[in-house]
């Protein structure tokens, strides 16, 4: 992919240049490396679904919420009418393996929920409550499938996250 993305990027340059007008571009950096968004995710306990992110459903073991918009959703960008979907704690946790917590993008979504989760605000709220899971699993000692999700709760927002509820 690496071969194959800069060949393409050169032919794109060498096509430009015979315009007229552009026959100076030149292409003077490129990313060090081809960037994947996207990779296999894990199925876990709930899979959020699409339905989920568009209806913007609240869940009772909320550990992060998502607002941004899903780039790609049917070939345009997809803005949310409500403040955003929640994450909740079940998606974090694997279906079939034990002592593991998910984060970032291997979370169990749905492709659409998927690209508004992979982004920096989300992945962030995601990261903070996985980590916050782990350890207070490992203090608890406790599977993180046991884990009580209100004392999670009560830990992320003591910590100022921000999952819009009252614990």
């Amino acid at each position: 992919m690496e071969v194959e993305s800069r060949r393409k990027l050169w032919e794109d340059i060498q096509a430009l240049r015979r315009e007229p007008g552009r026959e100076s571009v030149r292409l003077i950096q490129t990313a060090t490396g081809v960037g994947v968004r996207e990779t296999r995710r894990i199925q876990g306990e709930y899979v959020v679904t699409e339905q989920d992110a568009i209806k913007g459903t609240r869940f009772p073991d909320v550990i992060a919420i998502s607002s941004n918009p899903m780039p790609g959703y049917h070939g345009k960008r997809f803005f949310f009418e409500h403040e955003g979907f929640d994450i909740p704690y079940r998606a974090l946790v694997p279906l079939k393996v034990e002592g593991l917590i998910l984060t970032g993008r291997c979370i169990s979504c749905e492709q659409a929920p998927f690209q508004s989760a992979r982004s920096m605000a989300p992945a962030m709220a995601i990261g903070h409550a996985s980590g916050t899971a782990a350890a207070l699993a490992t203090l608890g000692k406790v599977a993180p499938r046991k884990l009580d999700v209100k004392t999670l709760q009560k830990a992320l927002l003591a910590q100022n996250a921000e999952l819009r509820m009252k614990v």
